[in-house]
């Protein structure tokens, strides 16, 4: 069996994606077929925006989208016929409210695909949403060597030479060299000489022995010296736990100290981001953000700092929080005590996961730096440089795209806006909060704020604290519930209506339906069988709050033995 982290694996394990993938994933493919004559089993690699005053470029496989002009205009049909011999997988249009079917004929003749857009859709969101359809499905990945890396790349080179003392390069799975410090009065070799000058390494049995090791390993690995070669200590670079490349350093003659040994750590971490980018590897980076995201929420992974600047945040500018949770049906527990939030039921894993695509490929259309993570119940959407409104804003279209799909009961939330990351957990506890607050609400709400539901979150975190130390509920509370469990009485009701309207008998007999001397009544009989004061101001107010967190459901009202007038 082979090694799976070795470069061959991770080049070699994806399937083509075809235009059925455009076709089947209607619920984000912003385009719809109009005629497929080579059938949907042809091999689609990316996209390009056309402007049919420049020359139709090579691109097998590729999808053009047609801009500028309208179907009926006899340049569209010159387009196909250019884009079928450059072999081109398939052209978008726009029908602008005219008949396709002449161009439909073209495209059949020409033997090439041809899909429409929603003309009121901006091309470059057309495009965003294909490309997202085409990653999600597979493709995208880089099937060949990256291009020589930013000034970021080799500035970092540079810098961890200087601390270690010997000549650094950074490598991708190609073993192509990307960048390489250029640091005067290192150590350095003919063979790193050699790879600078040819821009990669040897091809030789024990190097590619050597990368296996390396990243197979999830610290630095010490490489003794060997013919010409000097001692070397190189690191894995990964995107979460996707292999990017390598990070190699040759030693100094005293050899690695430990200090600089932690220090090649570090700059893999901090390489990883970078080389995503001279990759050119946008799946790889948003999994990376996305396993980021992850360890905030869970108050682990890279300090504040490190963990803003992968997801994109910048210090002192707001971002937001956003969580969607599509529907759950109560526990046995919760249904039966009106109990949500803590005790609420997880979705089911496969309509999660569909939600966090769904959310994905969103983003990718309107908020393309956002990052996506489903985590427990909840799908997570952390949203750079974004204030209250405009983070409300992206909930409320998120939200529509997402009950399309999964139906009305979905929900989402917004968090207030943060400038610290060391605020993580606060972060989470906030937007957790508001979900549970509106587990309850019907169906098709906007969006949720903390100043929407700061109350029923307060109510939620007095009931956990009565859950804890359970000697400080009310003994009386206790009892009548359990009275009403036990006998079928509406004691809980009728009380939690009467504080409800703050000692309005009217008003409170008005919502039970019942007359206002039945519900004294009954008020005299919860203060004879529990011995529960509710003209005392302190137990009225621990009485409601309990009464509240328990929440009994409502239902008619039992006929009552009690004099129905004075």
């Amino acid at each position: 069996m082979s090694d799976p982290t070795t470069p061959a694996t991770v080049r070699d394990s994806q399937d083509p994606v075809t235009l059925q993938a455009l076709v089947q994933d209607t619920e984000v493919s912003p385009v719809r077929l109009l005629v497929a004559p080579a059938g949907l089993h042809v091999p689609v690699s990316g996209t390009v925006i056309h402007d049919v005053e420049e020359p139709v470029p090579h691109g097998p496989g590729a999808v053009l989208l047609l801009v500028g002009i309208g179907i009926t205009d006899p340049r569209a049909g010159d387009v196909l016929r250019r884009a079928a011999e450059c072999e081109f997988a398939a052209v978008v249009v726009k029908r602008r409210g005219h008949d396709p079917q002449r161009l439909i004929e073209q495209a059949r003749d020409h033997g090439i695909a041809l899909f429409t857009a929603d003309d009121a859709m901006p091309w470059r969101t057309v495009d965003a949403g294909v490309s997202c359809v085409l990653a999600a499905h597979g493709s995208g990945r880089t099937t060949g060597s990256a291009p020589a890396g930013g000034e970021e790349l080799f500035a970092l080179a540079d810098a961890l030479a200087a601390v270690v003392g010997g000549s650094v390069a950074i490598e991708d799975l190609e073993q192509n060299v990307v960048a390489y410090s250029k640091v005067a009065g290192v150590r350095i070799d003919s063979v790193r000489q050699w790879g600078i000058l040819h821009r990669r390494v040897p091809d030789v049995p024990e190097q590619r022995r050597q990368y296996r090791q390396v990243l197979a390993a999830t610290g630095a690995v010490r490489f003794p010296a060997m013919g010409e070669e000097l001692p070397r200590a190189a690191v894995a670079i990964r995107a979460g736990a996707l292999p990017l490349g390598t990070l190699w350093a040759i030693e100094p003659a005293e050899g690695l100290s430990g200090t600089a040994e932690a220090q090649l750590l570090d700059a893999a971490r901090f390489a990883a981001p970078h080389l995503l980018r001279a990759l050119n590897l946008p799946e790889a980076e948003r999994r990376m953000r996305r396993d980021t995201l992850r360890a905030v929420l869970h108050r682990s992974g890279p300090p504040a700092d490190e963990a803003a600047d992968l997801l994109g945040l910048r210090p002192g500018v707001e971002f937001c929080l956003t969580a969607f949770a599509p529907a759950t049906p109560a526990p046995a527990s919760a249904r039966a005590t009106g109990e949500g939030g803590a005790g609420a039921a997880i979705p089911n894993p496969a309509v999660l996961t569909h939600v966090e695509w769904v959310l994905m490929r969103h983003c990718a259309a309107h908020r393309a730096h956002a990052t996506v993570a489903a985590d427990a119940g909840a799908v997570y959407v952390l949203l750079p440089a974004t204030g209250l409104s405009a983070g409300r804003r992206f909930a409320d279209s998120a939200l529509a795209a997402v009950r399309r799909s999964v139906g009305d009961d979905a929900r989402a939330v917004v968090s207030r806006p943060y400038t610290d990351l060391a605020q993580s957990a606060a972060l989470r506890r906030e937007v957790d909060g508001i979900l549970r607050a509106t587990a309850h609400q019907e169906p098709g709400r906007p969006a949720a704020t903390t100043s929407e539901v700061r109350h029923r979150i307060l109510l939620d975190r007095l009931g956990d604290e009565l859950e804890r130390d359970t000697w400080l509920r009310l003994p009386e509370i206790d009892a009548l519930l359990a009275h009403d469990r036990a006998q079928g009485t509406d004691y809980g009701t009728t009380a939690t209506a009467w504080l409800d309207a703050t000692g309005d008998v009217a008003s409170a007999a008005a919502r039970l339906k019942v007359h206002p001397n039945t519900l004294r009544h009954r008020l005299r009989r919860i203060h004879e069988l529990f011995r529960l004061d509710l003209d005392e101001p302190d137990v009225r107010l621990v009485a409601w709050l309990e009464l509240r967190r328990a929440a009994p459901t409502p239902r008619p009202p039992r006929p009552e033995a009690g004099p129905a007038r004075p």
